[in-house]
């Protein structure tokens, strides 16, 4: 007998002795349905009527209850251990991406109907914008927006106790009187590296992240992203690879001498910590990272005539001076979120680039 066989045995006998009493009908009594309490990891117990399933075993009583998730394993209900897995599964790749992508390469679909399933640049373009405008809502003016201002203004305070607090105990420790002027002085100096909390105040309007949302959109819509990237708004990785490209733009993205994404002052001030990203917003910090090596990637992949209509700088950055003043002076932008081609125009706007019933103005 192996030593962990001998410790989950040992683990079981006492977990059968501590609950014998209790048990209310004789082992793999019919009438009822198994109630399982964790024994080990890979082991539990009915505490209704005593019976031990553990996965690792040959002999079970009762069989796992397998189930089998996205990436291809076949998981035991009971434990929530993989019982057995594919050696072939691609983790960046899903059951419903392969079924969509992969096998419809190989079905005798006629030609022109696949072509048909190509996205063209306006229906991208399409729906990149109302991506980008989720975002920005999502991170700027919403619920766990304002819970992520106050999860931060939290964190502020509690950096500011915790260095008067040792302040007041070094000249505790010292013997001296406690100086409230130079602990408050202490505490000023200690808290100047870290980001001061952000306000709803300190929030510019939505029109001030207009021009981001157009330089976003467009460099989305031209750049050769990997295949599970599908633009669908409700792709989570195109809703991520977003939310990093907002993230991004704090600094921007320049290559080979050209710039792709242009920097945006002011923009690392008031967007919400990524430390607080989880927590506030279900969103895990490493997409941050994992999105602008995607967009470098996708970048340097790109053929360079597809980049040719990508010109950010083309559009006149708004020296907006809420930065300084809280005031936005940023106009906002009435036209569609790009410039359109002949015959890529989305359905409802017009060659002049505004929204309308009918006709043109």
């Amino acid at each position: 007998m192996s030593p962990t066989t001998a410790s989950t045995r040992k683990k079981i006998e006492a977990w059968w002795q501590q609950m014998h009493m209790t048990f209310m009908f004789p082992p793999m009594y019919r009438g009822h349905t198994h109630v399982w309490h964790r024994i080990t990891s890979d082991c539990v117990g009915c505490v209704a009527c005593g019976v031990v399933h553990q996965c690792s075993s040959t002999a079970n009583v009762v069989p796992c209850a397998v189930e089998q998730q996205d990436d291809t394993s076949r998981v035991c209900t009971y434990t929530g251990i993989v019982v057995n897995s594919t050696t072939f599964f691609d983790p960046e790749t899903s059951i419903a991406d392969y079924n969509g992508g992969h096998l419809q390469r190989h079905t005798n679909t006629p030609q022109h109907m696949r072509a048909n399933r190509k996205v063209s640049l306006a229906n991208r373009i399409e729906v990149l914008d109302n991506i980008v405008s989720k975002v920005i809502d999502l991170l700027f003016f919403s619920n766990q927006a304002r819970v992520a201002r106050e999860t931060e203004l939290v964190r502020f305070n509690r950096k500011i106790c915790s260095v008067f607090t040792a302040h007041v105990a070094r000249s505790k420790n010292s013997f001296q009187p406690c100086n409230i002027a130079d602990g408050i002085g202490h505490c000023m100096a200690g808290i100047a590296a870290y980001r001061h909390p952000v306000h709803e105040h300190d929030i510019p309007p939505p029109r001030h992240f207009q021009h981001m949302q157009r330089v976003i959109v467009s460099l989305l819509s031209r750049i050769q992203l990997p295949r599970q990237y599908i633009f669908t708004e409700q792709n989570e990785k195109m809703k991520n690879l977003v939310i990093s490209l907002v993230y991004i733009s704090s600094d921007g993205i320049s290559y080979d001498g050209h710039v792709y994404l242009p920097k945006f002052p002011g923009l690392k001030k008031i967007l919400p910590l990524e430390l607080v990203l989880a927590k506030c917003f279900g969103i895990q910090p490493k997409i941050v990272t994992d999105g602008e090596n995607v967009i470098k990637m996708s970048i340097k992949n790109t053929e360079k005539k597809h980049l040719d209509s990508h010109h950010p700088a083309s559009d006149p950055v708004r020296a907006c001076l809420f930065a300084s003043t809280n005031v936005c002076t940023c106009t906002s932008i009435a036209s569609g979120p790009l410039s359109y081609r002949d015959g890529e125009r989305p359905p409802g706007l017009t060659p002049c680039g505004n929204k309308t019933l009918g006709g043109c103005c």
